[in-house]
């Protein structure tokens, strides 16, 4: 019965949401953007799904319609400074599911996605033409970090 309870009010949220933009004569294009949120909302709340898990579609959800509503507000070039959120996406979800979790590896990855996606802002916004050298020395950097503990590993 819970399931129909949720299916019910996704379709209700939906629905409302679609008389709305009809009524009010918004583009097509806000509806969705606002669904996504709104089902990434759900996901948050506990309403398509439960535990830790549940966060990290909400957070891509929330993350990636947010952009597409800042997009079809302020139009869609402002694309060329907002790419870099596909990447937060993830990470945010992430972040969210190790603050209920605790897991290492959820922190982990979490941070990983969160610092490149901030490089790739930092060098998208200024337009840093070294952006490229940095970025590869990160990740010569980071390979040899795993490359080190993969050998430990197998000492051990």
């Amino acid at each position: 019965m819970a399931n129909a309870k949720r299916v019910g009010l996704l379709f209700g949220i939906v629905f409302t949401i679609l008389g709305v933009v009809l009524l009010t004569k918004l583009s097509a294009n806000y509806f969705w953007s606002i669904f996504l949120i709104l089902l990434g909302l759900l996901f948050e709340f506990g309403v398509l799904g439960r535990g830790a898990g549940s966060f990290v579609p909400a957070g891509i959800l929330l993350v990636i319609g947010s952009v597409l509503l800042v997009c079809n507000i302020f139009g869609y070039d402002k694309m060329n400074y907002l790419w870099p959120a596909f990447v937060l996406a993830p990470g945010f979800g992430l972040f969210q599911a190790y603050l209920v979790k605790k897991s290492k590896g959820l922190l982990t990855a979490s941070i990983v996605l969160i610092v490149l996606s901030a490089i790739l802002f930092m060098a998208t916004f200024f337009h840093v033409s070294w952006a490229r050298v940095l970025f590869g020395i990160v990740l010569i950097i980071f390979g040899v970090v795993i490359l080190v503990k993969s050998l430990r590993r197998k000492v051990e």
